[in-house]
């Protein structure tokens, strides 16, 4: 017995040395930095499934799009086979060709704050909201945070009143239809550009200004290229964590029960990881002195929520209107 105990040490700790090869290897791409939010939460996750499933499962962590981009890593996920799988945390947007449900994340002025969209996520409604992604081959696992957006302009002055503030302005926005909705009803023209290319885009006046989470525009360096950012809190930018249907099914259960109490803990941190990015990465624009923070009153607020109203109307049938309600009686709307 003692030799039998001995030679568990042993084993323990070549699993965790990464000696021994994990019955299970699950590839995590993800296209930002690994001190970001996202990057942050994608290691925790890795570090806490090799921790707690050491010979089992095995998570390896791509960041910076080294292995794919967001796009091409869905595809990829759904053709992937065998014992190897892909997980990856996808802006919602990149979605909404799998569910048009997930257009809600993109409405603006649905959420008062970053507690209404946990309430969102966290009620069983977010089930029905994923549920179509299955018959495209992925599996949601957990709604990630990255912030509420906030608008940025260069020029002589912030965004303030809707839509005298916009007209003739170009905003660099996200592959969707709300947001391009959203920029017209507001008065300005919506831009569609990939997010590595919204940097230069700004230096060279090809777009006037663009809207994101403070992370995205301090870790990116937006602020360099803009004067003012106007603290509109308008819609949420998030992420969703999806993996390989068919691998997600064929894992053994009791595996699968613990990477589903990991994927949770995790939104945990990730939720935290954003808000002290968050605060952080605001104080630090604010610091760098380049580009003016705005608070916008209650009122100014209200004549932009007012302005966007039939955005919603327009995108009722696609997303639901059975959907939608049901989310406004939730939230107290």
């Amino acid at each position: 017995m003692k030799i039998l105990r001995i030679v568990g040490i042993i084993l323990a700790g070549l699993c965790l040395s990464g000696l021994v090869q994990a019955e299970y290897t699950i590839k995590f791409s993800h296209v930002v930095s690994p001190h970001t939010p996202k990057g942050q939460a994608a290691q925790f996750f890795a570090d806490t499934v090799n921790e707690r499933l050491a010979g089992r499962v095995k998570v390896e962590v791509f960041p910076n799009s080294q292995l794919y981009n967001d796009n091409k890593v869905m595809e990829a996920m759904r053709l992937s086979k065998g014992k190897t799988g892909l997980i990856a945390a996808p802006s919602l947007s990149k979605f909404v060709k799998f569910s048009r449900q997930l257009q809600i994340f993109d409405l603006p002025f649905l959420f008062d704050g970053i507690k209404d969209v946990h309430k969102l996520v966290d009620s069983p409604l977010a089930q029905s909201i994923t549920a179509p992604l299955e018959r495209k081959g992925l599996k949601a696992l957990g709604f990630w945070d990255n912030g509420m957006k906030v608008f940025s302009i260069k020029g002589p002055q912030p965004l303030r009143n809707a839509p005298a503030d916009f007209k003739g302005k170009k905003f660099r926005i996200q592959s969707s239809n709300i947001h391009a909705a959203m920029i017209k009803t507001l008065g300005g023209t919506p831009q569609k550009l990939p997010f590595k290319e919204v940097y230069t885009a700004l230096g060279q006046g090809v777009v006037d200004g663009q809207e994101n989470a403070w992370s995205n525009i301090y870790s990116k360096k937006f602020f360099e290229a803009q004067d003012w950012i106007s603290v509109s809190n308008h819609s949420y930018l998030g992420y969703l964590l999806v993996v390989s249907a068919d691998f997600w099914r064929k894992l053994p259960a009791d595996i699968r029960s613990e990477l589903e109490v990991i994927t949770k803990e995790t939104m945990l941190k990730a939720r935290q990881y954003a808000a002290e990015a968050d605060r952080a990465d605001r104080e630090k624009i604010a610091q760098a002195g380049q580009a003016k923070i705005v608070e916008l009153t209650a009122e100014e607020r209200a004549s932009w929520r007012r302005a966007t109203q039939k955005v919603e109307a327009e995108f009722a049938r696609q997303i639901g209107k059975p959907l939608l309600n049901q989310i406004h009686q939730l939230l107290g709307h």
